[in-house]
C-alpha cells in the first residue's frame, strides 16, 4: 500500500471511529484494515489511535497526522484536478457543521441551488448549536457564529451581520414618545439564556457615533434563537439580533425595527477547518454561503 492510500485508510477510520465501519466503506476485511493501520503506525514510529473496548480515538500524534494527512491529500487531488481540467468541479463528500438556527434560515433555503450547481457532490451537514469537535467528527467545514476564541483550526471571516432591536408591530405601537434604546422597559428583553442575567446591550447611532447602553434583566431567557423570535412575535418583548435570523419576519410584518438608526456591534460568521488552505469544494460552499448571507441583510429595513 503506497503513502496517500495509507492516508486515505488511515482518514476513513479516524472519520468513522471504527475499523468495522471504514472496512465496510471500503469493501474489505476488518482485518487488513487494522494490519494496515499497524504498518502504517511502525513506518511513523508512533500510536495513532487510543484503542479500547468501546471507543477509538485519536492520539495526539494521530490528531496531528490527520490534519497533515488531509491537507496533502487536499493538495494532490486539486493537483490532480487541475491536470485534468477539473479544478472548477466539486466531487466527493462534503461534511458540515452549522448552528441550528442558521441552519434553518440561511443554509437550507441556500442548498438547493448549490447543489445543483454540483450534482456530483454529496452534503452531510450536522445542525448543532453546540461546538462539533471537527477532527474528532471528521467535519470538513464549520460555521461559527460570534468571536473565536484562540485555536489551531484555520478560520476565515465570510460575513459581518449588522444587529439591532425588534418587536411585533403590536408591541411597537405601545411605544410613545421613547427617543433611544436605554428607554426601553429592561424587563420585556428577550434574550439568549447563555448570557448572564442582567446585563446590558450596548447601541451605537449610526450617524452621531453616540453610544447608548441598554440594561436588561428580561424576564424570558431561552438557548434558541427561534424561540425568542416567536417570543417577540408574539409581543412579549423585544430582541437584539443579526438581520440574518429575523429577515423572513422583518419582510412577511411579523417584526418591525426599533430604533432604526441604533446598531449594536456586528456579529461574525466564520468558516472554520483542520488545516491547509480553504480549497476546492470547501471554498466554494464557503463562497456560496457568503453570498446567501448578503441576500439575508435588510437594506431597508421597516421601522417602529
Amino acid at each position: 500500500m503506497d503513502r496517500l492510500d495509507a492516508m486515505r485508510l488511515f482518514l476513513r477510520v479516524a472519520d468513522t471511529g471504527s475499523f468495522s465501519r471504514a472496512a465496510a466503506d471500503l469493501g474489505v476485511g476488518q482485518p487488513t484494515v487494522s494490519r494496515r493501520i499497524q504498518d502504517l503506525e511502525a513506518q511513523l514510529g508512533a500510536d495513532l489511535f487510543l484503542r479500547t473496548t468501546r471507543a477509538l480515538n485519536l492520539t495526539e500524534a494521530g490528531e496531528k497526522f490527520y490534519a497533515r494527512a488531509k491537507a496533502i491529500l487536499e493538495d494532490f487531488e486539486e493537483a490532480e484536478a487541475e491536470v485534468r481540467g477539473l479544478n472548477n468541479e466539486a466531487v466527493g463528500q462534503l461534511r458540515i457543521s452549522v448552528p441550528h438556527s442558521l441552519s434553518r434560515v440561511v443554509i437550507a433555503p441556500a442548498l438547493s441551488g448549490f447543489m445543483k450547481r454540483y450534482p456530483d457532490l454529496t452534503l452531510d451537514i450536522i445542525s448543532d448549536d453546540t461546538y462539533t469537535d471537527i477532527v474528532q467528527e471528521g467535519v470538513d467545514l464549520a460555521f461559527r457564529l460570534g468571536d473565536l476564541s484562540d485555536s489551531s483550526l484555520m478560520a476565515k471571516r465570510i460575513s459581518s451581520s449588522p444587529r439591532r432591536l425588534f418587536a411585533s408591530p403590536i408591541y411597537a405601537a405601545q411605544l410613545h414618545n421613547l427617543g433611544r434604546p436605554s428607554e426601553l422597559d429592561p424587563a420585556d428583553a428577550l434574550h439568549l439564556r447563555q448570557k448572564s442575567h442582567g446585563g446590558e446591550w450596548e447601541l451605537t447611532h449610526k450617524d452621531t457615533g453616540e453610544v447608548d447602553k441598554l440594561r436588561v434583566h428580561g424576564r424570558l431567557r431561552a438557548s434558541s434563537g427561534d424561540m425568542l423570535i416567536q417570543a417577540a412575535q408574539d409581543a412579549m418583548g423585544y430582541i437584539l439580533s443579526p438581520d440574518w435570523l429575523v429577515c423572513e419576519k422583518v419582510r412577511s410584518g411579523d417584526l418591525v425595527q426599533l430604533f432604526p438608526s441604533w446598531e449594536a456591534p456586528l456579529l461574525p460568521l466564520h468558516v472554520v477547518w483542520s488545516g491547509g488552505k480553504l480549497k476546492g469544494k470547501t471554498k466554494l460552499l464557503a463562497d456560496y454561503i457568503a453570498e446567501a448571507m448578503k441576500a439575508s441583510e435588510l437594506r431597508e429595513p421597516e421601522t417602529a
